[in-house]
């Protein structure tokens, strides 16, 4: 089965049109209808750890330690993060002047 030369043509445009929309909105070509889901803070992050750590307590097997290292340095890592982000401040910053 051929296309004809109109189907080409029209292709070719489409694809032209579709390039041309992607350039002028950047690349976007999320759907706007669909609702896009947060990302997790680093709270529910921890609790999930937290929940993964107590379920392979019980369990004592090379693989569940390796697991469980590898929780325990993501988990000091989110902290890490947690701790150089924050604003260096003094009291004086929390009291307003008269």
């Amino acid at each position: 089965m051929e296309a004809s030369d109109k189907e080409i043509y029209q292709s070719v445009i489409d694809s032209i049109v579709a390039h041309e929309k992607i350039e002028i909105n950047g690349g976007d070509n999320v759907d706007e209808d669909i609702p896009i889901e947060p990302h997790p803070t680093w709270c529910d992050v921890l609790k999930a750890v937290s929940t993964i750590n107590r379920y392979i307590d019980d369990r004592n097997d090379p693989i569940t330690r390796k697991f469980e290292a590898i929780l325990g340095t993501f988990k000091w890592q989110l902290h890490l993060e947690a701790t150089t982000s924050l604003k260096e401040t003094v009291i004086t910053d929390f009291f307003q002047k008269s």
